[in-house]
């Protein structure tokens, strides 16, 4: 390649140099060779990239599959035996009631409530006198009303914050997580939901007439307090039916009549004696033998059903599935745990003949126990733990943490770990 300097003449002045510019002349064929490297840069770029990709891919794939192993391996880990992590001395009667909030639990009696952290520590404590407490928890609102009576008391994690005197005899109350409370309220020849602030004040009542609607046999409010949904035993000739009555609280349902924006009255001779809202747009409604599960963001509609073919024994409600203890005539075992998601799929079923006072969800599996054992069973049927424990149990109130609960027994309230 030659060089060709411009300007003066090569000759000139040696000190013009710095003003002299120089032209290279590259020839055609190291232009092609410099062009043929370009594309195969480029297309090593391209392959490498393509290589990352496949590679990043790969370990992706490889840590989900980790993952889902590790999951399963934890999923199947049995129990056979349990530690002591922290005692308490019980300083209460036999008829003192224990259940599971927040971050410890709540123990109420027909003297009060009070709020223990998981350490035993109490937090508060609330006096009254009532004839039959029941307890409703919606996130970290609590609400206690006197069946029968006309008090209803709402707490938080900081105590009390509101209290509804309703005048009328209470047969059943419910809460949402802003502190709203439901409350089905009894008169000789009628029946009211009334819907309450925490200050007592009223926000909407709902009339109904045993002649005509029919006995509120169980209600459930949305955790936004924005809908309700009620069961209601009625008589159709000399059958006994259930009617399953939507109503909404927002501005859908202002136009319509004592804001019912549905019913559903299909179920013949069925009794739905269980209706809840298993979050703010879907509720299941469990009868005698049948399980439906509703949609509803504005209107109701219904989304699924099944039939059931043994007797329902027990009913349990999760965050994110239904439980149902049937009677099981299908084989030696007295009962069948039957799982279903919130779409109605079944999950998984588990044949037991062991008689359990106590059944609830923990996560991905369910914790059964009577007054000498705590069974464990995972969401595919498999039993993880049968522990007999030394003393008679009242209660055991889940943590979210499989294998850590509180265990309330005839002495002590006390944490244990599963091992």
């Amino acid at each position: 390649m030659a060089d060709i300097i411009s300007g003066n003449s090569r000759f000139g002045d040696g000190n013009n140099s710095k003003n002299k510019k120089v032209i290279h002349l590259v020839p055609e064929e190291q232009k092609q060779e410099e062009n043929l490297d370009e594309n195969e840069i480029k297309h090593k770029v391209i392959n490498r990239r393509k290589r990352i990709i496949i590679i990043s891919v790969i370990i992706v794939a490889a840590i989900i599959a980790a993952v889902f192993a590790i999951s399963a391996f934890i999923d199947g880990i049995t129990y056979k035996d349990y530690s002591v992590m922290k005692s308490v001395n019980r300083d209460d009667t036999d008829t003192t009631m224990y259940m599971g909030y927040a971050d410890g639990y709540v123990r109420y009696s027909n003297d009060g409530i009070a709020y223990y952290n998981k350490k035993g520590t109490a937090i508060w404590n609330q006096t009254y006198t009532m004839q039959k407490p029941q307890v409703k928890i919606c996130g970290s609102i609590i609400a206690v009303g006197d069946i029968n009576g006309s008090k209803i008391y709402i707490f938080d994690k900081n105590g009390n914050i509101g209290t509804v005197d309703t005048s009328l005899a209470i047969s059943q109350i419910e809460v949402a997580k802003q502190g709203v409370v439901a409350a089905v309220l009894e008169d000789n020849d009628a029946n009211y939901i009334n819907l309450y602030k925490t200050d007592g004040t009223k926000i909407y009542t709902v009339k109904t007439s045993l002649a005509g609607d029919g006995y509120p046999l169980d209600i459930s409010i949305s955790p936004d307090a924005a809908k309700l949904v009620a069961s209601y035993l009625y008589v159709s000739g000399e059958t006994m039916k259930t009617n399953v009555v939507f109503y909404n609280f927002s501005e859908v349902g202002q136009n319509e009549t004592e804001r019912v924006v549905g019913g559903f009255n299909h179920y013949d001779s069925t009794i739905v004696a269980d209706v809840n809202f298993i979050d703010e747009n879907t509720v299941a409604a469990v009868g005698e033998d049948v399980v439906s599960i509703y949609s509803i963001k504005e209107y109701p509609k219904l989304v699924k059903e099944i039939n059931i073919d043994n007797e329902i024994d027990r009913v349990l409600f999760g965050d994110k599935y239904i439980g149902l203890v049937l009677k099981n005539s299908e084989s030696g075992d007295i009962y069948k745990l039957c799982v279903y998601n919130s779409d109605l799929n079944r999950v998984c079923e588990y044949p037991f003949s062991t008689q359990y006072d106590k059944m609830s969800f923990d996560g991905n599996s369910v914790v059964m126990s009577n007054s000498s054992v705590i069974s464990l069973i995972n969401l595919k049927g498999k039993k993880l733990a049968d522990i007999t424990m030394t003393l008679p149990i009242q209660n055991v109130i889940v943590l979210g943490h499989r294998g850590n609960y509180i265990c309330v027994n005839s002495k002590y309230v006390q944490n244990i770990r599963l091992k």
